[in-house]
C-alpha cells in the first residue's frame, strides 16, 4: 500500500539552539524538537534517563490502601492469590509479583486464566476455587478494571480484592479494597502509559518500602532492579508508549536483560537467536511473541513457569516449548489470514466499509488479534475478527491512526457482552444475532469519526538530510534516543535524489542498493521493497533509518530503507 510521506515541519532556530547548548547533531536536536522534548531538564532527562526521576509509588491512588493490606497478609500469613491474564504483560507481571511475593516470605499462589475455556479477566467460576484454597488476598494484574459483576462476587464471597491494571477505566468501576489504574479520573500519578506490568512494579516499590519502615524485610532485601527484565518484557510486549517512566524501565531493563536476565528468559533468548545487547526490536518480534504463543494455543501457566524457574534443564525445556508453540501459531496465523483475505475480497468488504468485520466460527480464537493486526496493515481500516465463543461470538479489534477503539465500542455497547482495551487494540463479545446491527453500528462511527485522508497511511519523515550527516557520531548519538517503540519510534529521516550506484535484489523480496557520489558509496537494504528496485545510475528519494552493518569483522554504516521514490516526489510537510 502507498503510503503518504509527511516531513515534520521542526522550528530550525530552536534545533540549532539546542544543538549548541546541548553538544549534539543538529539531526538530534531536531528529532527532540518534534517529539516536544525541548526544556534544558526534559533533554537531559531523556539522554540520561535513570531511575532516579521515577515517581514515588504513593502518588498512585489506592496505593496505601492496598500495601497496608499486603503487610497485614505477610505479618499474618495469609494467602494471597496472584491474578494475571494470559499475554506477555499479564504473565510477566504475575512472575514479578509472585517472586517479590516469596522473597519477603509471604504465602503466594498464582492464577491465570485459560485463553479459550475462561476467557479475559476474573471468572465466578475461578473466583470459587481461589477461595476454596484458601486464599484471603486476590491481587489482579493487567486485568479487572471492568471486571464490576465479579469484583461483587469476590467481596461477597470475602475475599479482599486488589485490581492493578491499565487498561481504559469504564464508566462504573468494580467495588475493590484497592484500584491501581494510573488511567483512574483524579489519580495524579505522571505515568498513565505504564503497561500492567509496570504498575505491578510500582505496587511491588511500595510494599518493599512499607515493609522496610516495619522492619519485615531481614537482612537483604530484594533487588528490584533485576526484576526490570520483566518489566522490559512486558511492556515492550504490550506496545505500551516507550516514553516517560516507561522510557525509564525498559531502558535499564534491558540492560539486565542484556547483562543478567533470569535463566528462563536467558533460555527463551538462546531458542530465540537472541544475544548480546538486547534490543526492543528483538524483545517485540522474538522473545515476546514466544510467550505469547503459548498463552494462545496451550496455557499462559507454561510462560509463568519458565520465568518463575530456577532449574536450568527446566528452563531450556521450556523455552523450546514456547518456540515450537510460535511455529504453530504462525501457521495457523498465516491459514486464518488467507480466510479472512478471501472472505474480504470475494464480499468486497473493503470497497463496501471503511470498516473490516470478519467472523468464522472455526478459526482458532488464540490468534484473532494477530490477525486483525495483519488485515489493517493490508487494508489500512480498522479491523476486528471473530471467533467461536460457546453461544455467541468472541474476538480482537485493531484499529488505526486518530481511531480510538474502546471509546467506538462504547457507542455500540447495546451490541456488546463485554468489550474493553486501549486506544489501538481491544477485546470484544457479542451474541450471534448481534453480528449485522453491530458490523452497520460501528462502520457508521468509523465514517463519523474519521476523515478520507485518514485512510491514507502516512509515513512520518523525522528531518530532511545529506549523506555527509550519516556518520559514526550521529548513530551513537541516535543511541541515546533509544529505546524505540510506540511513543518514541525509530527516527526515519529523508534524503533527497541521491545517486544509485548499484542495484540488485536479494533473497527473492529485498533491495539492495548503493547510493551516493564519490569513491565510497553508502549500502542500503530494504525488506520487502523488491518491487521498487530502482535503475542504476538514477536518482531516488530515501526513507531511511541509518545504522551499523556488521559481516565477517567488518563494521559498516548501513541505511535500512523503509521505503523509496524516484526523484522529485515531495514529501508532504506536517
Amino acid at each position: 500500500m502507498q503510503k503518504r510521506w509527511v516531513l515534520n515541519d521542526h522550528d530550525p532556530a530552536l534545533a540549532q539552539s539546542l544543538s549548541e547548548r546541548h553538544h549534539i547533531s543538529p539531526l538530534i536536536a531536531a528529532i527532540l524538537v518534534n517529539r516536544s522534548v525541548t526544556e534544558d531538564l526534559a533533554i537531559e532527562r531523556f539522554l540520561k534517563p535513570s531511575l532516579i526521576h521515577l515517581p514515588e509509588p504513593e502518588e498512585m491512588s489506592d496505593m496505601k490502601i492496598a500495601v497496608e493490606r499486603l503487610v497485614k497478609a505477610i505479618r499474618q500469613g495469609e494467602k494471597i492469590t496472584i491474578y494475571g491474564d494470559y499475554d506477555v504483560d499479564g504473565t510477566t507481571a504475575t512472575v514479578l509479583l509472585v517472586t517479590f511475593l516469596q522473597d519477603v516470605g509471604a504465602q503466594v499462589d498464582y492464577y491465570i486464566p485459560h485463553r479459550i475455556k475462561e476467557g479475559y479477566s476474573l471468572n465466578v467460576e475461578a473466583l470459587k476455587k481461589i477461595k476454596a484454597g484458601g486464599t484471603k488476598v486476590l491481587v489482579t494484574v493487567d486485568n479487572g478494571i471492568s471486571a464490576v459483576l465479579e469484583a461483587k462476587a469476590a467481596r461477597d464471597m470475602g475475599l479482599d480484592l486488589i485490581i492493578t491494571d491499565h487498561h481504559e477505566v469504564p464508566p462504573e468501576l468494580p467495588q475493590a479494597l484497592a484500584i491501581l489504574n494510573p488511567k483512574k479520573q483524579n489519580d495524579h500519578f505522571p505515568g498513565k502509559e505504564l503497561a500492567g506490568v509496570g504498575v505491578a512494579f510500582y505496587l511491588v516499590i511500595g510494599l518493599r518500602k512499607a515493609l522496610r519502615e516495619a522492619g519485615m524485610l531481614g537482612d537483604v532485601e530484594p533487588n528490584l532492579r533485576q526484576s526490570l527484565d520483566l518489566v522490559a518484557v512486558g511492556t515492550i510486549a504490550d506496545m505500551a508508549p516507550l516514553v516517560g517512566i516507561n522510557r525509564i524501565l525498559v531502558k535499564e531493563g534491558l540492560k539486565v536483560l542484556s547483562r543478567n536476565p533470569r535463566l528462563g528468559l536467558r533460555a527463551l533468548q538462546e531458542v530465540a537467536g537472541v544475544d548480546g545487547e538486547v534490543s526492543s526490536d528483538q524483545v517485540g518480534f522474538r522473545l515476546g511473541p514466544r510467550i505469547n504463543a503459548v498463552g494462545r494455543l496451550e496455557e499462559a501457566n507454561l510462560g509463568v513457569e519458565l520465568l518463575l524457574t530456577n532449574d536450568l534443564q527446566k528452563a531450556e525445556t521450556l523455552a523450546k516449548r514456547l518456540d515450537q508453540a510460535n511455529i504453530e501459531r504462525q501457521g495457523l496465523e498465516d491459514d486464518i489470514v488467507q480466510e479472512a483475505l478471501a472472505m474480504i475480497e470475494a464480499q468486497g468488504l473493503h470497497l463496501k466499509y471503511r470498516s473490516l468485520v470478519v467472523a468464522n466460527e472455526k478459526w482458532h480464537p488464540g490468534v484473532v488479534g494477530i490477525v486483525a493486526s495483519r488485515l489493517v496493515e493490508k487494508y489500512y481500516l480498522p479491523a476486528i475478527v471473530l471467533a467461536r465463543e460457546d453461544q455467541g461470538l468472541k474476538g480482537s479489534a485493531r484499529s488505526i491512526r486518530n481511531f480510538h477503539l474502546v471509546d467506538a465500542l462504547r457507542e455500540c455497547s447495546e451490541h456488546l457482552k463485554r468489550f474493553g482495551g486501549h486506544r489501538y487494540a481491544a477485546g470484544l463479545s457479542m451474541d450471534r444475532d448481534c453480528l449485522v446491527p453491530f458490523v452497520e453500528r460501528f462502520d457508521s462511527i468509523v465514517r463519523q469519526k474519521l476523515t478520507e485522508e485518514d485512510f491514507i497511511p502516512s509515513l512520518k519523515l523525522e528531518v530532511e538530510s545529506d549523506l555527509s550527516s550519516i556518520d559514526a557520531e550521529l548513530l551513537q548519538q541516535l543511541e541515546k534516543l533509544e529505546p524505540f517503540g510506540l511513543g518514541n519510534p525509530e527516527p526515519i529521516l529523508l534524503l533527497r535524489g541521491v545517486p544509485v550506484r548499484e542495484s540488485r535484489v536479494v533473497g527473492e523480496k529485498h533491495l539492495r542498493l548503493k547510493v551516493g557520489e564519490g569513491r565510497k558509496p553508502i549500502g542500503a537494504i530494504g525488506f520487502r521493497l523488491a518491487q521498487k528496485i530502482p535503475a542504476v545510475s538514477s536518482r531516488v528519494d530515501l526513507a531511511f533509518s541509518p545504522g551499523w552493518n556488521e559481516w565477517n569483522g567488518s563494521k559498516n554504516i548501513q541505511l535500512r530503507i523503509v521505503d523509496l521514490r524516484e526523484e522529485n516526489v515531495n514529501a508532504m510537510r506536517n
